[in-house]
């Protein structure tokens, strides 16, 4: 017998082995530090998807005829708030009816636009109501009420 087989039956009674791999080092994950993991990546995705949204988004329409809003309301207006003016509407006329002008935007909604004494109208140059067609392209400024019509301050026709 050589000197190491005699030291081998030594170590293991001496328990060695036993310490030895007690202190070898462990695996640091298991299957649910991969799923915690992996849920931590995609909350990550998720919020930062969110953040950009509200920096880069585009903004959403309710059923005001197109009118971007803010608390659901037309014109933006939460409860208790009074309507702040419209962004503005551009579409093709409809109808133009009396005082008031119908517009179709480019999502099909249309849209009623109701003018008074005080709206201007134009197209290449200062105009009245009357000279807005059926067809015609026009920018609507102005307020929205609460069924969703528009209070004219501008309406300016695209020939």
């Amino acid at each position: 017998m050589n000197d190491e087989t005699a030291i081998l039956p030594a170590l293991t009674n001496d328990g060695l082995s036993a310490e030895l791999a007690a202190a070898a080092p462990k695996k640091w994950w298991n299957k649910g530090t991969v799923v915690l993991g992996v849920a931590v990546l995609l909350m990550g995705g998720f919020l930062g998807g969110v953040q950009a949204q509200k920096q880069w988004g585009t903004t959403t329409t309710a059923s005001t005829g197109g009118f971007p809003t803010r608390g659901g309301f037309p014109g933006g207006a939460s409860r208790g708030e009074t309507a702040a003016p419209a962004q503005n509407t551009t579409g093709k006329v409809k109808l133009v009816n009396g005082k008031t002008i119908y517009v179709e935007t480019a999502d099909g909604t249309v849209v009623t636009v109701k003018t008074d004494g005080d709206t201007t109208v134009s197209t290449a140059a200062k105009s009245e109501l009357s000279d807005v067609k059926a067809g015609q392209s026009v920018t609507i400024e102005g307020a929205a009420a609460d069924d969703g019509t528009v209070t004219a301050k501008s309406v300016t026709a695209i020939p």
